[in-house]
């Protein structure tokens, strides 16, 4: 099952297929690019979605965040790095004016960003923590409780 293609993907069954699998059983709406990741069959192995960065202070014209990503269990080893990988390069030639990319890990369910230590991007502090940003979106609903410090991670293309 090695990874053979990294395609954009128009369809919302994408972002449903990762909601269902993700551990957060979510994804975010309004995403700026979904990509579908095929094994050497065609079999979906995995899926990205980038929209724009959460943090109002970040310029959503030179920035993508990278919201959700979900890779099937049996993928090999390395294959979200790779992927990562392939995301940049689909980036950097279809969508050349974006000069950054931010992703978030969450080390209390244990994702320490070895993916993206693997990728090579740089960890950029924590995030404050907290839900006060939620309820002031429209059709958001604050989490149950405070969320919890995620580690920031930061690239170029």
């Amino acid at each position: 099952m090695l990874l053979r293609r990294c395609q954009p993907c128009e369809s919302r069954e994408l972002r449903a297929w990762i909601a269902q699998r993700h551990y957060t059983r979510s994804a975010p709406p309004g995403y700026v690019v979904a990509l579908e990741f095929l094994d050497l069959h065609g079999q979906r192995i995995g899926g990205m979605l980038l929209g724009r960065p959460t943090s109002r202070e970040i310029d959503a014209d030179l920035w993508l965040e990278l919201t959700r990503m979900y890779f099937v269990d049996e993928a090999p080893a390395n294959t979200e790095s790779q992927s990562l990988a392939a995301m940049r390069k689909w980036i950097r030639k279809w969508l050349p004016q974006i000069k950054g990319l931010l992703a978030y890990s969450d080390p209390t369910v244990g994702h320490t960003g070895g993916i993206y230590r693997a990728d090579n991007w740089a960890p950029f502090g924590r995030t404050s923590g907290g839900s006060q940003s939620w309820s002031n979106r429209p059709n958001r609903h604050a989490p149950a409780g405070p969320t919890s410090r995620k580690l920031r991670w930061i690239r170029s293309p």
